[in-house]
């Protein structure tokens, strides 16, 4: 197949988080397995087309990513004349793909789902009014309008709407009137770095992890108040938070800085390390016994992945596609979000238990290897694809028969 992906982000100019490693990893997939794929990504520092391996990029500079929308259609719709692309996806945060759909609408469309601002804002509780207009004026600045409208509408039409989980679909399907026939589940690729499968099993560090953004959603505020219960019981544990920082519920704090606050007794016991690179990740989760991802809404959890290919200790929350990955508890934990004593309940079972750590963390890391394979994925995600492809030609049939 010869297929498009629109993609603001993508690494490594625009990597800002789990739409572009979901971005790369995907092209990454499909070009082995013998497809055409070309990327449309932004970029705030330069333009032009280079290859990477086996995929296109084309980069559209762009200083604000609301710019992006409309800045890749010449560029997209000049490629397209040339080789004729035969599915055109882009994710529904964003809507990047919406100008190029409207401009080419007899071409193929899979809205890949992550998680849209409108469920962005229902999980990250709700911020005082001076915070809300910081946070508003803030966005305006970066250029990322409210686009919640666009959102929906570019996902309603979709020929083909892919949920990484069905806990994300479903609420879109209730939210949004999604048409259950076009939305289908199926994983993220995965691919994971062979450096989280040497690390060994039978380790005894006694630190505990957390992966991803520092806002509420990821759920760092409650495992903040988890900290002084884990700490009570055993104050040689150590823990450390790792990712960029985000909002906090008070507006004149960033997250780090309301977190130093709460946690001010216990900051000898606590590390903030900052965003680090991906290829670091790895010797994180080597020095780590237990990885926590407490989130009050999760579309998938890839972070999670890689804990569980490392073969760690790993406590999920039960809210989102975190529950559709660690599936039982052979694998590892889950916690009812906003809930700071299961979150402690679940460390300290760990904690008191090496061996069922190291069991679980061995099981995770098999299901891992066994379910999330590219060959997989790759079916999966080829099968996606020919459904789109099918509902636009059975579409076209339908308005060609209407004016006979």
């Amino acid at each position: 197949m010869k297929i498009a992906l629109i993609s603001f982000e993508y690494p490594p100019d625009t990597a800002y988080g789990g739409i572009a490693t979901y971005a790369h990893q995907a092209a990454t997939m499909l070009a082995d397995r013998g497809h055409q794929v070309e990327v449309f990504a932004g970029s705030r520092h330069c333009a032009g087309t280079e290859v990477e391996g086996t995929v296109v990029v084309h980069r559209i500079r762009v200083s604000q990513k609301i710019e992006f929308i409309r800045s890749v259609v010449p560029i997209f719709l000049e490629r397209h004349r040339a080789i004729q692309f035969e599915v055109l996806e882009g994710p529904e945060y964003g809507a990047d793909a919406a100008a190029i759909a409207q401009a080419v609408p007899d071409l193929p469309l899979v809205v890949k789902l992550h998680t849209p601002r409108e469920l962005v804002a229902a999980y990250e509780g709700q911020p005082s009014l001076p915070g809300q207009i910081r946070t508003r004026l803030g966005a305006l600045r970066r250029g990322i309008h409210p686009l919640r409208d666009l959102e929906r509408t570019h996902t309603i039409e979709a020929d083909e709407v892919a949920a990484p989980s069905w806990a994300l679909g479903k609420d879109l399907m209730q939210r949004w009137g999604l048409d259950p026939e076009r939305v289908h589940q199926y994983p993220l690729p995965f691919t994971p770095n062979p450096k989280l499968l040497e690390i060994p099993l039978h380790t005894s560090t006694q630190r505990v992890t957390f992966i991803g953004r520092l806002d509420i959603k990821k759920g760092v505020v409650d495992l903040a108040e988890a900290i002084p219960l884990v700490l009570a019981q055993y104050p040689t544990v150590q823990f450390r938070l790792i990712g960029r920082n985000g909002q906090s519920p008070l507006p004149n704090l960033d997250m780090q800085q309301f977190l130093t606050q709460q946690l001010a007794p216990h900051l000898d016991a606590v590390e903030f390390t900052g965003q680090v690179k991906a290829a670091q990740i790895p010797a994180y989760l080597a020095d780590t016994d237990i990885c926590v991802f407490p989130s009050r809404w999760e579309s998938f959890g890839l972070v999670c992945l890689e804990a569980m290919t490392a073969g760690r200790g790993v406590i999920g929350s039960r809210a989102g596609g975190m529950a559709e990955i660690i599936t039982s508890d052979d694998l590892g934990r889950l916690v009812p979000p906003q809930r700071p004593d299961a979150i402690a309940a679940a460390i300290l079972e760990l904690l008191q238990d090496p061996y069922l750590r190291q069991r679980l963390g061995q099981q995770a890391r098999q299901k891992v290897i066994a379910d999330y394979s590219a060959e997989h994925i790759g079916q999966l995600q080829e099968a996606s694809y020919q459904r789109a492809i099918a509902h636009r030609q059975a579409a076209g049939h339908r308005r060609r028969r209407r004016l006979l």
